[in-house]
């Protein structure tokens, strides 16, 4: 009896076994039960990458609200100094005389709060905003990927666990007709029937030996299936751990034309709403670059007030007094870079990066429609062996059924156990395709983006 689940199963518990892990949730000797939606959900929860994303976005939320901010309050800038200061001597009215007084000396303060109000800057403050926008929406985007990825994660998990024990029916009921058909052997040997020998013993314990190592593959499969789900759930590895769904079902299919999924994938996939977010920023941060070969127009404005309790204030006005004084003042000014041959190198190379993007954009929709062709197809190809298997399931049965009345009647083993393989071989197919058509779904709304926006 072949068994062309096992290294598949394997294989993707082993890469959820490679992720690290918390031991968080239930602890050893607590039951955990849980429907493969709440395996999702939870996973989604516990997820360090889903985090990353979200801290990401966080990050990028700051920076539209500063980007934001710039174009609409000034900016302050206050500055305090402290220190020393000697006395004055002399007549205040003969600047001859005036002289530092060492004996007498204080502390001075001097305070500057400075106020820059961008007025007109030919696009620039708006081109940084636009980019800090749709930066924030490819991190957005990115972390309905990650989303996007546990879903498809976790539901070839559950519908590997549900298909290993479907397989471990299998060869319970093959085990089960193991026994019965020994017991009839040995019925018939005892009685000295002549439909009957020692050889048919020897048929049936090849047969159950094949049934036995499979029986193993399944526990096998199965506690390494939990064992996936545990460490991608969190969940503490002495849990008792599985999920509340017990039988392998093929899930409906209806499916619509192939454009309809090609358009929602262009439409709804996160990587391509990240992509093409991040060619609209691109094409905003060459705006910016442009926006240097303007003048950046701006309000200025200063106040000052300078304290020193030891010195006297001077009354006269072309005397400058840095220590006791108070000034108010603004201006408009206009600032131009005139290196132009550097200004243009960076908008080149900028120009040059939001053309590649855009490239890589067109390239990405392309694959993206090969992609979704191919799960497509994957679909339908999946049911259709679903079909096709359930009726060859249902022929072995009545085969299986008829040689069982032969048997009861002839005592032939031969045509028994061979209607047993095949049985057993067909309902193993038939649930291999039933995981294939469910994964085939499941990896059809991943790469349609329908996942992600649930």
């Amino acid at each position: 009896m072949g068994w062309p689940v096992r290294v598949a199963l394997a294989g993707l518990c082993g890469l959820a076994l490679t992720r690290p892990c918390l031991a968080q949730g239930a602890g050893a000797g607590q039951i955990v039960r849980m429907t493969p939606q709440e395996c999702i959900a939870r996973a989604l929860s516990v997820s360090p990458d889903v985090e990353q994303a979200k801290l990401a976005v966080s990050a990028l939320e700051a920076k539209l609200s500063e980007a934001r901010f710039a174009g609409v309050l000034p900016q302050f800038q206050l500055t305090n100094f402290f220190g020393p200061v000697p006395g004055v001597k002399g007549n205040l009215d003969s600047l001859e005389t005036i002289r530092s007084d060492l004996s007498n000396l204080g502390v001075f303060s001097r305070t500057t709060l400075d106020l820059v109000q961008p007025l007109y800057t030919f696009g620039r403050l708006s081109a940084v905003q636009e980019a800090a926008r749709y930066g924030l929406q490819a991190g957005e985007a990115g972390v309905s990927r990650k989303k996007n990825d546990i879903v498809l994660q976790v539901e070839r998990l559950c519908y590997g666990l549900l298909l290993a024990k479907a397989l471990l029916s299998v060869v319970e009921e093959a085990q089960e007709n193991i026994q019965k058909a020994r017991t009839k052997v040995n019925q018939l040997l005892e009685e000295g029937s002549e439909d009957a020998s020692e050889n048919d013993l020897r048929k049936i314990e090849v047969f159950e030996y094949e049934v036995k190592r499979n029986t193993e593959r399944a526990q096998k499969a199965i506690e390494l299936g939990k064992a996936a789900l545990k460490m991608t759930l969190k969940l503490d590895r002495q849990a008792d751990f599985d999920i509340t769904t017990s039988d392998l079902e093929p899930a409906p299919v209806t499916l619509s034309d192939l454009g309809v999924y090609i358009d929602r994938a262009y439409a709804s996939r996160p990587d391509i709403k990240q992509l093409r977010a991040g060619v609209q920023a691109r094409r905003s941060l060459l705006r910016v670059t442009r926006s240097e070969y303007f003048p950046q127009i701006a309000l200025v404005g200063s106040l000052q007030y300078g304290a020193a309790p030891n010195r006297p204030h001077f009354s006269n006005p072309f005397l400058r007094d840095e220590f006791n004084f108070f000034r108010l003042g603004a201006l408009v000014t206009l600032r131009q870079s005139f290196s132009f041959g550097l200004t243009s190198a960076r908008y080149r190379a900028s120009q040059a990066e939001y053309f590649d993007l855009a490239s890589k954009e067109e390239q990405a929709r392309n694959a993206v429609a090969l992609e979704v062709e191919q799960a497509y197809r994957d679909v339908q190809e999946a049911d259709h062996n679903v079909q096709n298997s359930e009726r060859a399931m249902r022929a072995a049965k009545t085969w299986l059924t008829s040689a069982a009345i032969g048997y009861d009647i002839s005592g032939e083993t031969a045509d028994l156990m061979n209607a047993f393989t095949a049985y057993s071989r067909m309902r193993q197919e038939y649930y291999q395709s039933v995981f294939n058509l469910n994964v085939a779904l499941a990896v059809l709304d991943h790469v349609t983006g329908r996942a992600a926006s649930n």
